[in-house]
């Protein structure tokens, strides 16, 4: 959905919001969004419309005499047809100069909108089994997942392995995952082989170590997942390090 903002404190929202409805936009909702821009960071009241928005944030800072910004189809960054974007907000100062700048990364491969470091206020989402979750997930959202079945929940894993686990899953959700699971499954490690045996029930089920870790890591078995990467190769660490992106402090 595209944003019109203008820079907070600078404008009255009753007047901000009025000028708006005047270019023929519909109004959808309300944000505050801090951006980093060159200048420091910014404060903004951004409206959610639909409408056209290219050039407006231009007008709209001649108008107030502030910063203001656009967001909308016309700053995707990147082909959505190669399944990984950027979205973009330009952000338009009062002295005429003006900056696009990516705030969000889109990942259709695994259907995650994550916001970046260049934004603070608003939060990432993950479909999941045709429902959309807000990010990081909640303890509800991560059991409620995790009770669908083991395929959907590799979707998880995958997108924490990717972009962070901080960013997809938050601690309280770890905990509420670890007292749900209790246990570790019984497994043996092939280091050689780069893979890990895991005993459920009647079967054994081989899957990358590096997945295995993530895994434990997820359902909050940290001290499982240090014995496996201290006892591992070095070349082997380098990569786990790698796959989840140093976000605990286990390593």
């Amino acid at each position: 959905m595209p944003w019109i903002g203008v820079e907070a404190e600078k404008v009255e929202k009753k007047k901000f919001g009025e000028t708006v409805l005047r270019y023929g936009l519909t109004v959808f909702g309300e944000i505050e969004v801090e951006i980093k821009t060159s200048r420091g960071w910014l404060k903004f009241i951004v409206l959610e419309v639909g409408g056209f928005v290219e050039g407006l944030a231009r007008d709209l800072s001649k108008l107030f005499d502030a910063a203001a910004i656009e967001a909308g189809p016309h700053l995707i960054l990147g082909e959505p047809s190669a399944k990984i974007w950027d979205e973009a907000v330009k952000v338009v100062f009062p002295d005429g100069e003006e900056e696009v700048i990516p705030v969000f990364t889109n990942d259709s491969f695994l259907d995650v909108r994550i916001p970046n470091e260049r934004i603070k206020g608003v939060k990432g989402s993950i479909v999941v089994g045709g429902k959309k979750y807000e990010l990081p997930l909640t303890p509800e959202s991560l059991i409620e997942i995790y009770t669908k079945g083991e395929e959907l929940f590799k979707k998880v894993e995958k997108a924490a392995s990717v972009y962070g686990i901080s960013s997809i899953v938050s601690a309280e959700a770890l905990k509420a995952l670890r007292e749900k699971t209790k246990a570790p499954p019984r497994y043996e490690i092939d280091y050689d082989a780069g893979l890990a045996l895991i005993y459920e029930k009647n079967r054994i089920k081989t899957v990358n170590i590096i997945a295995f870790l993530l895994d434990l890591l997820l359902k909050g078995f940290e001290q499982e997942a240090l014995k496996i990467f201290e006892k591992a190769p070095e070349k082997l660490k380098i990569r786990i390090r790698e796959a989840v992106k140093e976000e605990y402090e286990v390593y």
